[in-house]
Parts: C-alpha cells; sequence; structure tokens
C-alpha cells in the first residue's frame, strides 16, 4: 500500500461509517459535560449576566423613581451601586469558606437571624411597616434599612442542611428522619416572618423546606401533612390581612376586579408586557415606569423587563434561571457529602420559588403577594442574601471532584505570568537605582 493509500484510507472508513467520524464530537461533549468544573463557571456566567441584567433594568425603573421624588437619579443610583458592590464582596467571601465551616455556624446563624427578625417587633428598633408588612429594621446613624427575613432564608437553608445530614439527628428521631427536631425550627423561622405578616416570604420559606425535606427522603404521608398545615396557615394569613384578602379575591373573581382600585397594578403590569411585543421598545424606553405601574424596581420589574426588552428578554431570563436550577441539580446528583445536597436542595427550592411566584403574579398568573425576583428586582436584603446563597454553592462547585486540581492548572499560566511580569518590574527599579 502507498503512502497515499494509507491516508486516504481513514477517511474512507470515516464515510463509509457516519458514526466513527461522530465519535471524537461526542467523546468532547461527553468531556464537557462531565467536566470538574463545569458547575463552577455555569454559576458565574448564570449570576453575572442575571446580575447584569437586573442591574440595567433597574437602574432605568429606578430613575423615574428619584425624579418624582425630586432627588438626583444619579446620585440615588450611586447609593443604590454600592449595595451591589458588597453583594458582590458577600458572593467572593461566602464562595472561599469551606463547606465544614458552614456546617459548625448552622445554629449561630439561624439564631442570629431570629433575633434580627425580633428586633423588628421590639420598641426603640425603628421597626418599619410597608404595604401592611412590618419587616424592616432601619440601622441607626446610616439611614439604610434591612429585612431580616431575606438572610433568614439563607441561615434556614444552610441549618437545613447540616440538620438533615446528621446521622445522630437521624438514628434518634422517628422512623429514621428527624421531622420533630428540625420542623420546629424551621416553622419557629416561619411563624416570626408571619408575626410580621409577610406572606410572600413565608410561602418562599415553606418551598425551600418542604425541598429539602424531599431530598432528604421524607415520607409523602408526611409531606402531605406539611402541605396541608402550611395551606391553612396561608389561609389564615390571608384572611389576617384587609389589603391581601382584596388582592386575593380580586384575583380569583376577575369580575370583582376594578381596573382603578385593587387591579391597578396588574394591569398596567399586564399592558406593559403587552407594549414589549417581540424585542421591547429598547432600554430606557418604558412607559409604564412613568408612575404608572407601582413597585416598578421592585416586586413588577419583570413588567419593565418585558416591556423594554420585548418577550425576547423575558424568554432569556426564563431559561437562565432555568439554567441555574439544573446547575444547582447537577451539582446535588454529583457531591459526595450529604451537606452540600440538602443546602443545594433548599437554595434551589427558594430560588424557584421566589422566581415562580413573582413571575407568576406579574403575568396574572398568581395573587400579588408582593416577593422580589432573585437578582433581579431592587432590595439590598434580597440581594445580599441571594449572592450570599450564590456563593455557598460557588463554594461547594469550588470542591466537586477534581474541581480544586482543574482550577489549580487552569490558573498556573495566569499565576506563572504575573510572576514574570513582577520579575521584571522588579529587575525594571533595580536597574533605574543603578543608573542613578
Amino acid at each position: 500500500m502507498t503512502k497515499l493509500d494509507s491516508q486516504a484510507a481513514p477517511a474512507a472508513a470515516a464515510e463509509s461509517n457516519p458514526a466513527e467520524s461522530l465519535r471524537p464530537k461526542r467523546r468532547f461533549l461527553q468531556s464537557w459535560r462531565d467536566h470538574p468544573v463545569l458547575s463552577y463557571y455555569l454559576l458565574l456566567v448564570i449570576t453575572w449576566l442575571l446580575f447584569a441584567i437586573g442591574l440595567i433594568t433597574v437602574f432605568s425603573a429606578a430613575t423615574i423613581a428619584a425624579l418624582d421624588q425630586k432627588s438626583n437619579p444619579f446620585l440615588a443610583f450611586g447609593k443604590r451601586s454600592l449595595i451591589y458592590l458588597a453583594s458582590l464582596a458577600v458572593m467572593f467571601a461566602a464562595s472561599r469558606i469551606r463547606a465544614v465551616i458552614y456546617k459548625r455556624l448552622a445554629w449561630y446563624l439561624l439564631g442570629a437571624s431570629w433575633l434580627l427578625q425580633a428586633l423588628v417587633f421590639l420598641p426603640g428598633f425603628h421597626g418599619v411597616s410597608a404595604g401592611g408588612n412590618t419587616n424592616w429594621l432601619v440601622i441607626p446613624g446610616i439611614g439604610f434599612s434591612i429585612q431580616p427575613s431575606e438572610f433568614m432564608k439563607l441561615a434556614l437553608v444552610i441549618f437545613l442542611g447540616a440538620m438533615l445530614s446528621d446521622s445522630r439527628l437521624r438514628h434518634k428521631s422517628t422512623r429514621n428522619f428527624p421531622l420533630y427536631s428540625i420542623g420546629g425550627a424551621a416553622g419557629g423561622s416561619i411563624v416570626l416572618v408571619m408575626i410580621g405578616r409577610d406572606l410572600g416570604t413565608a410561602m418562599v420559606m415553606s418551598s425551600l423546606i418542604l425541598v429539602a425535606f424531599f431530598i432528604a427522603g421524607i415520607r409523602l404521608r408526611h409531606l402531605a401533612i406539611i402541605v396541608v398545615c402550611g395551606a391553612g396557615l396561608a389561609a389564615v394569613g390571608v384572611m389576617s390581612s384587609p389589603s391581601r384578602r382584596r388582592r386575593v379575591f380580586g384575583f380569583v373573581d376577575a369580575s370583582t376586579t376594578d381596573p382603578t382600585g385593587v387591579g391597578y397594578q396588574r394591569q398596567h403590569g399586564l399592558w406593559s408586557l403587552a407594549t414589549g411585543g417581540l424585542t421591547g421598545v429598547g432600554p430606557g424606553a418604558s412607559r409604564e415606569k412613568w408612575s404608572y405601574l407601582p413597585e416598578a424596581d421592585t416586586d413588577y420589574i419583570f413588567a419593565i423587563l418585558g416591556e423594554e426588552f420585548g418577550l425576547a428578554g423575558t424568554f432569556w431570563v426564563l431559561t437562565l434561571f432555568i439554567l441555574l436550577c439544573l446547575t444547582l441539580t447537577r451539582m446535588m446528583r454529583r457531591s459526595t457529602a450529604s451537606f452540600e445536597v440538602y443546602t443545594l436542595a433548599g437554595i434551589m427550592g427558594w430560588f424557584f420559588s421566589q422566581a415562580i411566584i413573582n413571575i407568576g403574579a406579574v403575568v396574572g398568573l398568581l395573587p400579588i403577594i408582593g416577593v422580589p425576583l432573585p437578582l433581579i428586582s431592587s432590595g439590598g436584603s434580597s440581594m445580599l442574601s441571594v449572592m450570599g446563597a450564590i456563593g455557598v454553592a460557588l463554594s461547594f462547585a469550588r470542591h466537586e471532584p477534581g474541581a480544586q486540581e482543574a482550577l489549580q492548572v487552569r490558573l498556573r499560566p495566569v499565576k506563572r505570568s504575573l510572576a514574570i511580569l513582577a520579575g521584571s518590574s522588579v529587575k525594571f527599579s533595580k536597574s533605574r537605582r543603578i543608573k542613578r
């Protein structure tokens, strides 16, 4: 056989067998799918994209709110930017803490969140009420207000992960599941939030608890009992608030919804989405944000997003949230530590339920409860807690099997380049010193 024939033989074999030509592509995709740092980079990219979209949309909506209050919109956004920078710092710091530290601090974090939430109701601590809820705490001397219930979500997911993974609790509990010992602490957290009449946050906390319990292997009968009790508490929460009762009854019976009264916000939100069409009216060109749509930069930011970026923009945001949940699911399947699995399950239940409740209210499929959209809506406490949860997930992703070695290999050329640059700068400074 000549040299030309030997080179042409593999090509002819590949043409005769298409599966052979696809094998390298399949191996390439398989290597990427099983790559140890894929979860880490997916989390980073998805978070950065949602963070950037939220920053642009909030700046567009909050500018008009600042003008309405006769204040400088750029100065107001500069103050908001401090929150965004702080949330990035929180995410970076949380990503550098190992899982074992979070597990040891679980009870302390939950206790600290309970203390902050209790301070809201104590006289002399400047508790603030808004929209029928008492869930804000003003920091003396600074003027900023925080929402302790948002930080309780983060503390609760870490607590659930630590307690559900504790083999001693599982051994002592009835039927090999610590339902009573953990359910009491989780239920106490929801009761503290419900004292402030924040039904939306209580529903999100209930969802993350249910997801964590389900992943931990709770019996379906017990899960059904928890759901029924939660539905009863939700009904009590609705009936105890006149404004919330009007919104829910107006949603159930569309004929009772007054477009100029309780149905005003819902109607303008739908008009905002309809105005956007397929591609939107353009960034900053929203009409509803000009004091027509209440809470345009917080609870109804998805409507402004749909008006300015259209159906395409809302589709990409939904896709990013779905990818975020799939990434967390991939991490749960690859993790070898039960603490990480249950904590990631709680985070996924938190993000997914909060996004569904917010978007469902904006598009008219759910009653308006007042829940921010994670990583998109304005709100310092929500942004800090969500970015903290992302940091915890990044910490787990950094320690997946093989991830540390892969990250070190990828960072080695960067470190080598920095070392060369540092060495050249030292030599340059020495040469200048000799010439002098």
